[in-house]
């Protein structure tokens, strides 16, 4: 095998060793001899590795009809459109998009894997290859050796400037690329085909029906074979609401693709047209501005969000893209999950929700971690969430151990502050009606979370009790059930496990459901006690537990479900702590006991889901355990 990263080095590979971004291969030349190579090429380039990856799988590119789609906008569209429209005319084809099902984590992938992956189709008796590609992947020699009988330029439009720097630099890049090919194929300016949603959808249309006359497919045949083509996920995909508003999902990630999804949807839409979408950090500031005034020209109400911060702050990013936006008709919602939740809370008959940025994509990105994130995934969720049901998230607190003078809750792990967490969580397990209770320096959380969603304040730390009595005055009394949650300890749960406590107090009928799991130390926290039959007696915290109590590894882990007329009703029951002068939540499990009313217990199988979160050490565990997880599903 050739390699060009080291770490990829196994016994008799052949390293080239290329100078590249960030990183220079002469400086890990040692690795792979290390790792095994046999042969090394010092000072290389990605032609040169272009050229040996392609006589090691021997010229696979030259026996195929690759046709290479390229453009700043449309180019999956299109080299979708291409694709179907060789399948159904008897060709066997092969497609190298960023969306397909067995796709690469960039546009187009480098060098090795392509003609890897292009050596594969060949033995699988392909004929044509699309192939998306993109100016990174030309500039980056991902393309190199390969040989292409048509390229498409489907438009070209200032794009990735902050790594081409300019914009005749990044038309050269492409026209580099579109020049290489025998035959090239340019998209029209405007269509007047009705095939698809959307002019912008027909112009790649019609450059699809272009690029298959060219290879001997007649017009007629490729325009009645797009009868039946669906458009890729992300692309203008409407999302079935069972509502009477309508919801679509599409990639537009630039001005003029915003610019065009908009005014196509501003024509279909009955009442109002409600646009949410971020602008990616790290990616060219200059256009932020621009798509926050194309949004609010165009949509009644837009809600500027987060898409990828990587490194950058977000309220950088949110001040940018509303500096030149028209006033009163957007919003900021830092939290993407919460700007699509308040957008779907607010629409009404005959309204549209576009959200803009994201499309196919599976995961967002805070700093350098990769964290699941899917817009279509998440409204649906939500669109199918509990009725009956509202969330309280406790907020208020200080978190005195942190030695920080920042609430507890805007403390941050792989990017994100712990609170974010909690409200993706419940989100995804379609918990609609929310409630945060926050407290002590407000303005911080709500910085965090927006002053645009439902929220209520603690004003004195009174303890968990009465921060659920101060929510119970904004959640509607015909709600069944309460669920309330820690924000500094829920950033681990799963939806399906919150999904799971919520059905196991359903079917239960019990007045109250707790969590509790098994600690191997359990130092700290509240200890439950049982009696010999397994039945519930108490909670006992340790400053209160005798020596045989503190042996006991079972412990609570602070989420609970309510039947809310109970809760209602005996909340106002509960009393001070004599030591802390506050009112806890744990009190309530006692009232339930003396009056012999039934207490559901959910023992989380897996204890990893859970994560006090009390001190410094204790945050740095979470920041690691994170890290892992988000490594894991990469």
């Amino acid at each position: 095998m050739i390699q060009f990263d080291s770490r990829k080095v196994k016994k008799g590979d052949t390293f080239v060793a290329i100078k590249g971004l960030t990183h220079d291969g002469n400086d890990f030349i040692q690795d792979a001899i290390k790792n095994g190579a046999i042969k090394v090429y010092k000072n290389s380039n990605y032609e040169e590795l272009g050229k040996l990856v392609k006589d090691y799988y021997k010229d696979p590119s030259s026996k195929l009809k690759i046709i290479g789609v390229t453009g700043t906008k449309g180019k999956t569209t299109t080299c979708h459109l291409i694709h179907h429209i060789l399948l159904e005319s008897g060709k066997k084809t092969g497609l190298i998009s960023s969306i397909t099902t067995d796709g690469f984590h960039t546009t187009t992938p480098d060098v090795i894997s392509l003609n890897q992956e292009l050596s594969n189709m060949l033995k699988k008796g392909y004929e044509y290859v699309v192939l998306e590609v993109s100016s990174h992947g030309i500039d980056q020699g991902r393309i190199a050796g390969i040989k292409f009988d048509i390229s498409v330029l489907t438009n070209i439009h200032p794009e990735h400037l902050d790594y081409h720097k300019t914009f005749e630099e990044y038309k050269r890049v492409k026209m580099m690329f579109i020049n290489s090919a025998k035959f090239r194929v340019f998209s029209p300016s405007s269509s007047k085909l009705k095939i698809l949603q959307g002019e912008f959808n027909n112009i790649n249309a019609e450059t699809a029906v272009e690029v298959a006359m060219e290879l001997g497919i007649s017009k007629e045949k490729a325009l009645k074979s797009l009868k039946t083509f669906k458009l890729p996920s992300g692309r203008l995909e409407e999302i079935d609401t069972h509502r009477d508003f309508r919801v679509f999902v599409d990639f537009a990630h630039t001005p003029d693709s915003l610019e065009a999804v908009l005014k196509y949807l501003r024509t279909i839409t009955k009442n109002r047209l409600i646009s949410v979408f971020g602008c990616a950090g790290e990616r060219d500031p200059k256009k932020r501005s621009k798509m926050g005034k194309i949004s609010t020209e165009i949509a009644d109400l837009s809600i500027f969000t987060a898409e990828d911060t990587r490194t950058e702050s977000i309220f950088d990013i949110l001040k940018q893209m509303r500096s030149k936006a028209i006033k009163n008709k957007f919003i900021c919602i830092p939290e993407r999950g919460e700007a699509i939740a308040h957008a779907l809370s607010i629409a009404k008959k005959g309204d549209i929700v576009g959200v803009f940025g994201k499309g196919h994509e599976k995961s967002m990105c805070y700093l350098n971690f990769e964290h699941s994130w899917n817009d279509q995934k998440f409204i649906k969720n939500l669109l199918l969430g509990y009725k009956d049901l509202s969330g309280i998230i406790l907020a208020a607190g200080k978190g005195t151990r942190m030695k920080s003078n920042l609430p507890k809750v805007i403390h941050t792990i792989c990017g994100r502050p712990m609170i974010s967490y909690s409200l993706e969580n419940l989100r995804n397990t379609g918990i609609v009606n929310l409630l945060p209770v926050i407290g002590y320096k407000r303005h911080l959380v709500l910085r965090e979370i927006s002053r645009n969603i439902d929220f209520v304040v603690q004003i004195k730390t009174s303890g968990t009790g009465d921060a659920v009595k101060i929510a119970l005055t904004k959640i509607n009394p015909k709600m069944k059930n309460i669920l309330v949650i820690n924000g500094d300890d829920s950033a681990f749960y799963k939806p399906e496990t919150i999904k799971n406590v919520i059905e196991t107090h359903i079917n239960s009928k019990a007045v109250i459901t707790f969590v509790s799991l098994i600690q191997g130390n359990p130092k700290g926290l509240g200890r439950v006690v049982r009696n010999k039959h397994g039945q519930f007696k108490a909670i006992i915290e340790e400053k209160d537990a005798s020596e045989e109590v503190r042996k006991i590894k079972e412990v609570n882990d602070g989420l609970y479900i309510f039947n809310q007329v109970w809760l209602r009703k005996n909340i106002l029951k509960l009393t001070k702590s004599p030591i802390s002068k506050e009112y806890y939540l744990t009190d309530l499990l006692k009232i339930a006991v003396d009056k012999s009313e039934k207490i559901s217990i959910y023992k989380l199988p897996d204890s990893s889901e859970w994560q006090g979160i009390n001190t410094p050490e204790q945050l740095q565990e979470a920041e690691e355990k994170m890290k892992k997880r988000l490594n894991e599903k990469i």
